[in-house]
C-alpha cells in the first residue's frame, strides 16, 4: 500500500492555535474523541490533535460536517427514475434482468457508502448519517427502489447535523418511508396507523412518552392521502380524495391537520427531547445514560430551537464524555468495527463488495435493517456466534489488505444511434403495453405507456394513454401527464378520480370541446400521440400483453388480440386526424441518452436464458467494483508503527492508538518491542479490548 500523508497538513490546519491556558489533548484523549465522533483514529489524525484543546478540537470536527460526500454517489442515482411498474409488460426474462440490475445497484450503493466512510474527511458526517439511517429505519427489500434509498441517504447527510424539525418533516415526505410503513394504504375510509405509531414511538417521543392511542389514531387520520406515485413521477404525492380533512385532536391540539403539521405539534410538546438525547448519548457517550445530564442536554437543545450541532457540542464537551469510566463502555457495531479498523491502520481494500458481505455476516447490512426499530446495539452485538465471526472478519482484513489496487475499467455505455429529430418528431425510448382487454359489444381497453419521450425540444420521463374504444362509435381517453407537467397540457385540469396527473377526454365531442383548453403545442403533441398509435402498438408486439397469458402463464379471460387492438387504434388515429390534423413529424424510436431507460437489458436479447443473463451481469458487476482507500495508507505494519506519535515502546503506542483500555499484561510490553509489527497489530486487533471504544 502506498504511503500517503496528504491528509495530515489539511487536517492540522483545520484546528485553531491552542489558546493560552487551555490544556492540550493527550494521545489517549485524541484517540477517544476521534473514535467516538468518527471511525477509529489514524496516527496522523491523533498527532494533528495533540496541539489543540478539547473545545477547539470539537469545534473543528463539527465544522467539517457537511452535505457533500467526498466520493460521488453512483451515476445511476442522478437522472431518470426507472419504470418499475411498467417493466413487467416486457416479459419475464426482461423483468428478471431489470430487477437483477436493481439489486446490483443497491449492492453498489452499499459499497459506495462503506467507501465514503473509509475515505471521508468528515467521519462525523457519516456517523450521523448512519445514526439517522438506523433511527428512521427503512429496508430496501420492502421498497426495491434504489433511487429512493439513495435519496434518503443524501437527505440524512444534508440534515444529520442540522435542525431536527427538518428531519421530522422530511421523513414524512420520504417515499421510501411511506412505502416501508405502508402509508400508501392510509385512506380516510380505512386509516392505517403504522407510520403514525412509529412516528411517536420510535422517531420522536419514545415509546409511551406523552402520547396516547387516541393520539396515534388521530395522527393516522392526519397522514391519510400521503402516498407515492409508482406509475408516473415515482415520488411522494398527496391525494386529496384520500385525505381526511376533518378536525383532529393530536397531543392536546385541535385542527384540520395534515402531515406538514405533525412536526410542529410534536416538537412543541413538553415530552419531546429526552428520548432522542438519550439515543445520542448511547451512541456517543456511554451505555448508561445519566438522567440529570439527559435533562440538562435536553434544555440546551430546546434553547437551541432543536438545532443538532449545539446539542452535540455540549455533549462532546461534557465531563461524562471525557470521563475515564466512559471509555471502553461502547461496543463497536459491525460497520463501525470494520471501517474503524481500515481507517485506523491505513489499510487498502480491493473490493468493498466483500466488506458488504462481511457486514451482513456480522448482522448489519446497510439499507437492510431487521425491522423499523433498526439494529440492536451495545452488548447485543456480542455473543458466542458473532465473536467468532468478528475474529474471522478482522483476520481477513489484516491478511488480505494490500495495494495499490487499480480501479476497475468502467463498462462502456450502451451505444445508441445518433438520430436527427425534426421539431415535430415524436421521440419515444420505449413503449409498454400495460393492459389489453376485449369488451362486450366489440369494445377494447388498451393501456400504453411511453417512457423517455420527447417532443419539440422537451424531454419527459413518461406519458401514458388509457383508452376505451368502440370503433365506429365512441371512445374515452385518459392521459397520465404527471411526468410532463407543467410543460404539457397545463391548462387542461386533472379529472380522473383519486390518482393525480390523469386527464380525461370523453366522448368524441369531448375531444372537440377540450381543444379550447389546449394551446397550440399541446394540440400538436396530442395529434402526434394519437396519430402514431398504430406504430407505437407495433413496438409492443413482443410484450406480455399480447400473449393472452398472465404472469403465471395462465390464460387471461377477455384478453385482447393484437389485431383487434390494431383495428381499434387505427380508428382512433383516423378520428384524431379529422379533429386535430395528422401529425406533422414522424415517430422516432430512440432513448434520449445511454441508460436513460434504466432497463439495462435493451442491448441484450429480450428472451435471454439464465446463462445469457449471467454473461450479461458478470461484466456489469466487475465494472461497479469499488476500492476502499483511506486518506492515509501505510505500505507495511512497520510504517504504521513508525507513524505513531509518542516516545514509549511500540506496543504501548500501538495500544494507545487502537484501544480505549490497555491490554492487561503490561509486563509483556518490553517483549513486544522485538516482535514483528504485523504480529503486534494482530494481537491488539484480535483482543476483546478492540471490540469496544
Amino acid at each position: 500500500m502506498p504511503f500517503r500523508i496528504t491528509f495530515h497538513a489539511a487536517f492540522a490546519a483545520a484546528f485553531w492555535v491552542l489558546p493560552l491556558g487551555a490544556s492540550a489533548l493527550t494521545i489517549d484523549e485524541a484517540r477517544h474523541l476521534l473514535s467516538r465522533t468518527g471511525f477509529g483514529a489514524a496516527p496522523t489524525e491523533i498527532e494533528a490533535l495533540l496541539e489543540t484543546s478539547r473545545e477547539d478540537a470539537v469545534d473543528a470536527i463539527l465544522a467539517r460536517v457537511g452535505p457533500d460526500p467526498a466520493t460521488p454517489m453512483p451515476a445511476w442515482t442522478e437522472g431518470w427514475v426507472y419504470p418499475h411498474d411498467l417493466v413487467g409488460a416486457l416479459g419475464q426474462s426482461a423483468e428478471e434482468l431489470f430487477f437483477s440490475l436493481r439489486w446490483i445497484e443497491i449492492e453498489e450503493l452499499q459499497a459506495w457508502w462503506l467507501g465514503e466512510m473509509i475515505a471521508t474527511p468528515s467521519p462525523l458526517t457519516e456517523r450521523l448519517t448512519l445514526f439517522w439511517h438506523d433511527h428512521f429505519a427503512t429496508g430496501f427489500d420492502d421498497i426495491i427502489h434504489p433511487h429512493w434509498v439513495a435519496d434518503q441517504n443524501a437527505f440524512f447527510r444534508r440534515h444529520g447535523a442540522g435542525n431536527f424539525a427538518d428531519l421530522a418533516a422530511g421523513i414524512l415526505a420520504d417515499p421510501a418511508m411511506r412505502v416501508y410503513l405502508t402509508n400508501t394504504e392510509n385512506h380516510r375510509d380505512a386509516p392505517n396507523e403504522n407510520l403514525a405509531r412509529e412516528y411517536f414511538e420510535l422517531f420522536t417521543l419514545g415509546e409511551g412518552q406523552g402520547y396516547t392511542e387516541e393520539d396515534v389514531s388521530e395522527a393516522a387520520r392526519a397522514l391519510t392521502g400521503y402516498g407515492v406515485e409508482w406509475f408516473g413521477g415515482e415520488g411522494a404525492v398527496f391525494v386529496a380524495e384520500a385525505h381526511d380533512f376533518g378536525t383532529k385532536t393530536i397531543l392536546g391540539q385541535s385542527g384540520t391537520y395534515g402531515a406538514e403539521d405533525l412536526p410542529t405539534i410534536v416538537l412543541g410538546h413538553p415530552a419531546f427531547g429526552p428520548y432522542l438525547v438519550e439515543k445520542l448519548w448511547l451512541t456517543f457517550v456511554s451505555d448508561s445514560p445519566d438522567p440529570g445530564e439527559v435533562a440538562r442536554l435536553t434544555a440546551v437543545w430546546r434553547a437551541a430551537d432543536w438545532e443538532i450541532k449545539p446539542l452535540l457540542r455540549e455533549m462532546f464537551l461534557s465531563d461524562a464524555f471525557w470521563s475515564i469510566e466512559a471509555r471502553g463502555s461502547l461496543v463497536k457495531g459491525p460497520v463501525e468495527l470494520i471501517v474503524s479498523t481500515i481507517r485506523s491502520l491505513g489499510l487498502e481494500i480491493e473490493d468493498l463488495g466483500e466488506l458488504t458481505w462481511a457486514t451482513e455476516d456480522l448482522g448489519q447490512l446497510l439499507f437492510f435493517p431487521p425491522n423499523v426499530a433498526g439494529w440492536p446495539d451495545g452488548t447485543q452485538w456480542i455473543n458466542e456466534a458473532t465473536a467468532g465471526t468478528r475474529a474471522r472478519v478482522l483476520t481477513h482484513l489484516l491478511e488480505e489488505a494490500r495495494g495499490p489496487f487499480e480501479p476497475p475499467a468502467p463498462r462502456a455505455p450502451e451505444e445508441i444511434e445518433t438520430v436527427e429529430l425534426a421539431p415535430a418528431d415524436l421521440r419515444v425510448g420505449r413503449a409498454f403495453a400495460i393492459e389489453a382487454e376485449a369488451l362486450e359489444d366489440g369494445g377494447a381497453v388498451i393501456f400504453l405507456s411511453l417512457f423517455d419521450m420527447g417532443f419539440r425540444g422537451e424531454d419527459w420521463r413518461s406519458l401514458s394513454l388509457w383508452m376505451e374504444i368502440f370503433p365506429g362509435e365512441d371512445f374515452a381517453l385518459a392521459l397520465h401527464t404527471a411526468d410532463c407537467a407543467e410543460t404539457c397540457f397545463a391548462r387542461w385540469p386533472a379529472t380522473v378520480h383519486d390518482d393525480p396527473g390523469w386527464k380525461l377526454i370523453e366522448p368524441v365531442n369531448g375531444l372537440r370541446r377540450d381543444l379550447s383548453r389546449m394551446d397550440e403545442p399541446d394540440r400538436a403533441l396530442l395529434a402526434a400521440l394519437l396519430g402514431h398509435l398504430p406504430a407505437l402498438l407495433e413496438t409492443t408486439a413482443d410484450q406480455r400483453a399480447w400473449t393472452g397469458l398472465d404472469y403465471d402463464g395462465a390464460p387471461i379471460e377477455g384478453a385482447l388480440d393484437i389485431e383487434e387492438a390494431r383495428a381499434a387504434l387505427t380508428w382512433l388515429q383516423t378520428l384524431s386526424a379529422d379533429v386535430l390534423g395528422a401529425p406533422e413529424g414522424t415517430l422516432v424510436l430512440a432513448p434520449s441518452r445511454p441508460g436513460a431507460l434504466g432497463l439495462g437489458g435493451e442491448a441484450a436479447p429480450m428472451a435471454m436464458g439464465e446463462d445469457a443473463m449471467e454473461a450479461y451481469l458478470e461484466p456489469e458487476l466487475e465494472s461497479r467494483r469499488r476500492i476502499g482507500r483511506p486518506r492515509v495508507t501505510y505500505p507495511t505494519a512497520q510504517d504504521w508503527l513508525a507513524a505513531l506519535p509518542g516516545t514509549d515502546f511500540a506496543s504501548t503506542r500501538a495500544e494507545a492508538a487502537l484501544l480505549a483500555i490497555p491490554l492487561p499484561d503490561p509486563g509483556r510490553r518490553s517483549e513486544m518491542v522485538a516482535q514483528d509489527a504485523d504480529a503486534l497489530i494482530r494481537r491488539i486487533v484480535l483482543s476483546p479490548y478492540f471490540q469496544v471504544h
